[in-house]
């Protein structure tokens, strides 16, 4: 649909729909009742019953509760208001987990830690960008994806972290007059993986079983190793995406730099409406990188299943087999003293026809938010 269809669109009346909204985490004003976001809580941000879709995901960045908030509400004073400095913004970037639950089922379809799901990569230190999809603002996050359900859907923010918060949410939906069939589920999950990256690594990314299509991906990749300074050879692994269970990639993008749009490298920070490098890091250790890409005319549309990894063993090799050039052999000799490592947090976004997905092992809190690489284990 082009941006005239678009425009017409929101002069068309909306027969059968009506709008709706949930408020949450902020225990104050019109709504001291609503239960905080304690160390270890879990609070509901949605519980909407269908037909119907989500429209707006809004989530204010977090303060301490403390009783320096505590004077400033009932005052509007106070000299010990504990603004989130950036150990709090650290902890609460992968320390709260967003889930969301279809139609009374068990198994969330998305299952995220916060910073993450907004493409706020490397802990929570991205840049303000603006997308279509996701954007983070000036203390706060938006989602602008839309989330249909036929039946229910139930937004969480799981705390995970040692901190007592507080946060102002919003959701905000359209009850449908009908469910369409045609209507697919978001899914959204989360991988963080250390790995120690050779000339001859092949990495499975993800592997989604199912019927959909693809919208997009954000990574966050973090290295202590002095040989990949500017992602050398971190960027050059070439992206496969295999649909269906095919042998061969039908999408086969020959460099890192190339999926997320960019040419030569990742050389600075651009935040674009679908690909953008929010976070870049190349001065010193550890490097760290954060980039996003959304599709929408350019989804990945899949019938049986979804796989992707990232192959660097065609790297440097100028079309030759088991040929060492000088690039890999300074890999090699970085993987020989213990070298090599670098932390790769992906988060995958995606429709299927299907609820629920299984999200493996969420790591624990404090390896989530540690990206320092020190070591192997």
């Amino acid at each position: 649909m082009n941006s005239a269809n678009l425009l017409l669109n929101l002069a068309k009346k909306k027969e059968g729909y009506r709008s709706g909204m949930q408020n949450a985490g902020w225990c104050y004003d019109n709504y001291p009742d609503l239960p905080p976001l304690d160390a270890g809580a879990t609070i509901e941000l949605a519980n909407f019953q269908g037909p119907g879709v989500v429209t707006y995901l809004y989530i204010g960045q977090h303060l301490l509760k403390s009783d320096g908030l505590k004077d400033f509400m009932r005052t509007g004073e106070s000299s010990e208001l504990d603004y989130p400095d950036w150990e709090l913004q650290r902890a609460t970037s992968r320390g709260l987990i967003l889930e969301i639950y279809y139609n009374n089922e068990k198994v969330p379809s998305v299952r995220c830690p916060l910073a993450d799901f907004f493409a706020d990569g490397c802990n929570g230190k991205a840049r303000h960008f603006s997308t279509p999809f996701v954007e983070k603002l000036a203390e706060t996050y938006i989602c602008y994806l839309p989330m249909p359900f036929e039946k229910s859907i139930r937004i969480t923010l799981r705390n995970e972290t040692p901190y007592n918060c507080c946060s102002y949410s919003f959701v905000e939906y359209k009850k449908l007059p009908e469910w369409d069939e045609k209507l697919l589920y978001f899914h959204c999950t989360w991988r963080q993986e250390k790995f120690q990256l050779t000339p001859d690594t092949i990495k499975p990314i993800i592997h989604i079983p199912g019927s959909g299509h693809y919208i997009g991906n954000h990574y966050s990749i973090t290295t202590n190793e002095p040989v990949f300074k500017d992602f050398f050879f971190v960027m050059e692994g070439n992206c496969e995406y295999r649909i269906d269970g095919e042998k061969e990639p039908s999408l086969d993008y020959l460099g890192t730099e190339c999926l997320f749009g960019f040419g030569w490298g990742f050389r600075e920070t651009f935040c674009g409406l679908h690909s953008g490098i929010n976070y870049l890091q190349n001065v010193e250790l550890p490097f760290q990188l954060s980039i996003y890409r959304f599709r929408n005319q350019d989804s990945i549309v899949f019938d049986k299943s979804l796989d992707s990894q990232i192959n660097w063993k065609h790297e440097f090799t100028n079309g030759k087999r088991n040929y060492q050039s000088k690039p890999r052999k300074k890999v090699w000799q970085a993987v020989d003293n213990d070298g090599g490592w670098v932390e790769y947090v992906t988060t995958h976004y995606w429709y299927q026809c299907s609820i629920g997905f299984e999200h493996g092992h969420m790591p624990p809190y404090e390896q989530r938010i540690s990206s320092l690489l020190n070591s192997k284990d």
